[in-house]
């Protein structure tokens, strides 16, 4: 199969799945980058952050009841928002698609990292040196 096909083959590609709840958290505008927060509780010792770095599009319900995080390659049909669709034209950048409770979300954005951590509820890991450890990422 030649290259230029291969590009414009669509493809969904599962990065992240958690049945935990998950809190639009934190956003450092200026940079692009947006985290998802699963705290932790009594049940889980570890908070789960959910980092899209890169972001310029959010479409996303503000509290999630568990999330599958999908890339979406090729697929900017989903899309409406000409400005939007140009982003996903370039190569690194992507359209990921969250799913929570039969709905859902898109966000457009380079790359997104999952990390589990032990930060206290005030610390956000977009300001933290240390992000803890990663346990999943768009990078293929």
């Amino acid at each position: 199969m030649c290259l230029t096909h291969f590009k414009k083959r669509i493809m969904h590609i599962e990065i992240f799945k958690s049945d935990r709840y998950f809190i639009l958290y934190d956003i450092i505008v200026s940079h692009g980058q947006l985290l998802l927060r699963s705290q932790k509780t009594n049940e889980f010792k570890n908070n789960v952050d959910v980092i899209f770095f890169g972001a310029v599009y959010i479409q996303s319900f503000a509290r999630l009841k568990g999330l599958k995080i999908k890339r979406l390659d090729n697929d900017i049909d989903k899309i409406s928002y000409k400005a939007v669709k140009s982003y996903l034209e370039y190569e690194n950048n992507h359209l990921f698609e969250i799913e929570s409770s039969g709905e859902k979300y898109y966000i457009a954005a380079s790359f997104v990292r999952v990390f589990e951590n032990s930060l206290d509820f005030e610390e956000s890991s977009l300001k933290a040196m240390e992000k803890g450890r990663e346990i999943a990422s768009s990078f293929i």
